[in-house]
């Protein structure tokens, strides 16, 4: 009973069907998940208080909660649904307590989509098994406006919600995707299907419909959606781009681009709005469809949903692109495009007890889902993954506090309501870099605190300031030595941060509104130790400037630290194998992979032109590798170097390589870039 909430408790039927699943021990079958569930007697009317169903989407109570399974309570309005997904491996049962469930099983397509291939009916009393392999989407299917709640077990607790895309009417599959390779076709592996992997493939997709050179794209990525990425998978509409419609382009050459696509949606939409991240999506989804539908006739493309294993060397020359025991490609060209690192753990070493109510990972789907609005709730961080899971928890009306944790304490800056033009800082930069002098993070920091006043003195805003710096940071990062550069990114980074990436002004809104009511807050301070248990978290922290430690306690952690950083810390496994081989360099401080200003990856003896690095692996050598001014670039770049390679499909050349004199530039073809 000590892994069920305090309302489950008082309910003798979800008692027993805890007290049953507990005593299976160990990973529960599907065989054994049916039977508990047929002979549970749970009917509807056991469960009302757990039945509140919400204008966001269907709603997800939690009843119970151990490492070996977990009870949800899911209610549907009419109209509502799931989106179409499968569970990822994690078996499921189920039982209709009210209403009747509509499923959609989808079938996946040649490019990526899914299409629905057939539906059932499950009636009031319907027990059954979900093994975590087929795609589906369960809706209301009440006629009389009913709602439709259904008690499912997940075991283990289900870990990810893989969202796939329904295929929309009027797009059929393109002919790429059908086509075999042909014999003379090079092989390109995109590892990875975010916005950098979806957008190489969009560039290389139109420049062979400009040429009769045959191709084959291979993009690899285990993900359920091309182009979404982590940034963009998300379905909360409150969650917002950072950046004005204006400023996010996929195209260098179209800098209007989105703004056209999100006006062809909504006309009122204005260049300075700030839309949700999910409809960036859907843009990106929908100009890589749109590149694949102009390829030529000696194109092919594959979609593999699959996690790369391994890259090797091949003897002749190309690479070979592992996934499990079942795929093999093998490669001519392989481009890294495989996003930010995994999430780490801030509390590997301090953590004791169960982790039931730890969640590391708050853009697991679905992760946020099992916290209740009367749940207290610590947040590892402040920035802007804290500021989204506190947009995402507030959908509800909230009465228990959130308290945001970290060094320093410090929520991002907020963007002003319309945008301002950034100042052109290209002099003030020259001299700061002047030929012979030594380059200090001091100097560049005491420098920058001037420029922001005098642009208040002039009457400019100091997000002009900054604005108008960020085409030449990579070039400043590049002047510092690896001991100021360390400096750096120990004392000013943190500042620098939420200065660069900030909040919209409707997003800081609610922030606001939040604090006011004493429903969120922040603390500087460094966590010490937690203690989990089944219902609780103790944590022991001490706040900046404070010599004695004090106790919290919460109901749930949730980690917000970001993407891993540093020295070994976070990389894929894949990235690490390269590395370990020589076909990439580490950079001392852990940033990423060096590379080329075009993006070559750089070995300790020179530069590979068939293995090309696009997006945040390039932070080493292009600090800003994580905005679309730049990733728009990146890829272009990349494309521009497959299409130059003299490259015959079976027959791949030898490696080559580039002299270290073509190293990174202390100008990089991201001076040009505006945001």
């Amino acid at each position: 009973m000590s892994c069920m909430t305090p309302k489950s408790r008082s309910i003798p039927e979800l008692v027993a069907l805890t007290h049953e699943l507990e005593t299976v021990g160990g990973r529960i079958t599907g065989s054994a998940l049916t039977q508990i569930l047929a002979r549970s007697p749970l009917r509807m009317h056991d469960l009302a208080s757990f039945v509140e169903p919400t204008p966001h989407g269907y709603s997800r109570q939690r009843v119970a909660r151990t490492e070996a399974f977990e009870i949800l309570l899911m209610t549907w309005l009419p109209g509502q649904s799931t989106p179409a997904h499968d569970h990822a491996g994690t078996v499921s049962g189920y039982k209709i307590l009210g209403g009747t469930a509509l499923e959609t099983i989808y079938a996946p397509a040649p490019d990526g989509l899914v299409d629905p291939v057939n539906s059932h009916e499950h009636l009031e009393g319907a027990v059954g098994l979900d093994m975590g392999d087929h795609i589906h989407s369960i809706s209301n299917g009440c006629p009389d406006g009913k709602l439709l709640v259904c008690v499912h077990v997940y075991a283990p607790p289900m870990r990810e919600l893989r969202r796939f895309t329904p295929r929309p009417t009027g797009r059929p599959v393109a002919g790429a995707f059908y086509r075999r390779r042909t014999p003379a076709a090079p092989v390109v592996a995109i590892v990875g299907g975010g916005f950098c992997g979806a957008m190489v493939a969009a560039q290389l997709a139109i420049r062979t419909a400009q040429s009769s050179r045959p191709l084959h794209l291979v993009i690899i990525d285990r993900q359920a959606s091309i182009a979404e990425g982590a940034a963009y998978r998300t379905s909360d509409a409150s969650h917002l781009l950072n950046v004005p419609a204006s400023g996010m382009s996929a195209w260098p050459d179209r800098p209007d681009d989105f703004l056209e696509w999100a006006r062809r949606r909504d006309p009122a939409v204005r260049p300075g709005q700030f839309l949700p991240r999910q409809a960036y999506g859907d843009y990106l989804r929908d100009n890589f469809f749109s590149a694949v539908a102009q390829t030529g006739a000696q194109t092919s493309i594959e979609i593999r949903r699959e996690a790369v294993e391994s890259i090797e060397r091949r003897g002749t020359g190309g690479w070979s692109v592992r996934c499990g025991d079942r795929h093999t490609t093998q490669a001519d060209v392989v481009v890294l495009a495989s996003g930010h690192r995994p999430v780490v753990d801030p509390l590997k070493g301090r953590w004791s007890g169960p982790r039931t109510r730890y969640i590391e990972d708050p853009w697991g789907s679905s992760a946020l889902n099992s916290i209740e609005p009367g749940e207290t709730v610590c947040l590892l961080g402040t920035g802007l993954t804290a500021i989204d899971t506190l947009l995402t928890l507030s959908r509800s009306k909230r009465s228990a506090r959130i308290l945001g944790i970290s060094r320093r304490g410090l929520l991002p800056g907020i963007h002003t309501a319309s945008p301002l033009p950034a100042m052109d800082l290209e002099r003030w930069v020259d001299e700061l870099l002047q030929a012979g002098q030594r380059v200090t993070t001091r100097a560049i920091h005491r420098a920058l605190r001037r420029a922001v006043l005098d642009a208040a003195s002039a009457g400019r805003d100091w997000r002009q300031v900054i604005d108008g710096l960020r085409p030449h940071v990579s070039r400043i990062g590049t002047a510092l030595s690896p001991t100021e550069m360390s400096r750096f990114m120990r004392h000013v980074r943190p500042f620098w941060e939420i200065v660069r990436h900030r909040m919209a002004p409707s997003v800081a809104e609610r922030v606001k509104e939040a604090a006011d009511t004493g429903l969120f807050s922040t603390s500087a301070a460094r966590i010490l130790s937690a203690r989990g248990a089944t219902d609780r978290v103790t944590l022991t922290v001490r706040g900046r400037g404070a010599s004695v430690p004090e106790t919290l306690r919460f109901d749930w952690i949730v980690n917000c630290t970001g993407p891993g950083s540093g020295h070994g810390v976070g990389l894929p496994s894949v990235i690490a194998g390269l590395i370990k081989a020589g076909h990439l360099v580490e950079d001392p401080l852990g940033l990423g992979v060096r590379s080329t200003r075009e993006g070559r990856a750089l070995t300790r003896g020179g530069a590979l032109d068939d293995l090309l690095i696009v997006g945040s692996l390039r932070k080493a050598d292009l600090w800003e590798s994580t905005a679309v001014p730049e990733l728009r670039m990146q890829a272009a770049r990349a494309a521009d170097i497959v299409m130059q390679q003299p490259l015959s499909g079976g027959e791949s050349p030898a490696p080559q390589r580039v002299s270290l004199t073509h190293r990174f530039k202390t100008r990089t073809e991201q001076d040009s870039a505006t945001h």
